[in-house]
């Protein structure tokens, strides 16, 4: 999946043109519109990958998603028909990736991206997340991936202000990753020498909880604030990922519904 390694590196001008002229549409028709499957699949990944990252280009959130969704449907549909099981396989981990990068994108938790969430960003994200559990299932991924795509999955609820059902799926991001964390014999309560799994997992569980006006919550939520700050000392990749913590749970808090929001 690395860009670097695409066949069709050097259709990138042509492909950045189209998007210029046309938009996301037109980009997505003209892939569509390539007769071989390898043309249609490494065009696709490009397109995303790059759109996604915003490189020398002008996009939104938008056309994130119709590059991006375009992506993962071709790879998924090509999983579908190829008839040898490991190019099968290898389809939809491509389509598995894509969809997990979607939903990551999408979250409204990063630094240096203010871009505004519409709900439609959120279904979006629910759509990929869920998409994720099931093909990492059958993938079998292993904890740390099942973990993740049940955090895509209630951010983008509790982006939509459905934070009960947040609770929910970050509940089942923790207990994924403390299942890692046994089978690893690391610690599986959150705190200073914990996984990031577990410490992520846990952060926005607490932080959810306390949305949904469990006052409790929110003092548990301060102590895993305080197990990453801890970690800021440490002199590994520990101190980046805990960074990374501390950063999408502050933006969370400020951008993120204060309470549940009915249908």
């Amino acid at each position: 999946m690395n860009i670097q390694q695409n066949p069709f590196e050097e259709r990138w001008p042509d492909l950045q043109d189209i998007f210029t002229a046309s938009g996301a549409e037109g980009l997505v028709s003209f892939i569509h519109d390539r007769e071989e499957s390898l043309e249609r699949r490494a065009l696709f990944l490009m397109s995303s990958q790059r759109i996604s990252r915003g490189q020398n280009i002008t996009r939104n959130l938008d056309d994130v998603v119709m590059t991006s969704r375009a992506a993962i449907d071709e790879f998924f549909q090509q999983s579908q028909s190829e008839q040898d099981p490991e190019q099968s396989r290898l389809r939809l981990e491509g389509a598995n990736i894509l969809s997990y990068n979607l939903a990551a994108d999408l979250a409204p938790c990063w630094v240096d991206d203010d871009e505004t969430r519409e709900p439609r960003h959120h279904e979006e994200g629910i759509r990929c997340a869920t998409d994720c559990l099931q093909w990492r299932e059958q993938l079998e991924k292993g904890s740390v991936a099942l973990s993740m795509a049940w955090w895509a999955l209630g951010v983008h609820q509790a982006g939509l202000g459905k934070w009960h059902n947040s609770c929910e799926s970050f509940q089942g991001a923790l207990e994924t990753a403390m299942e890692d964390a046994k089978d690893n014999a690391t610690p599986e309560l959150a705190g200073p020498e914990s996984s990031f799994s577990v410490n992520i997992a846990t952060g926005w569980l607490e932080f959810a909880k306390w949305r949904s006006g469990d006052a409790s919550s929110y003092d548990r939520f301060l102590e895993v604030m305080s197990a990453f700050s801890l970690q800021l000392d440490r002199q590994d990749e520990g101190r980046e990922e805990a960074l990374a913590g501390i950063q999408q749970l502050e933006i969370a808090a400020q951008r993120l519904p204060k309470k549940e929001i009915s249908s």
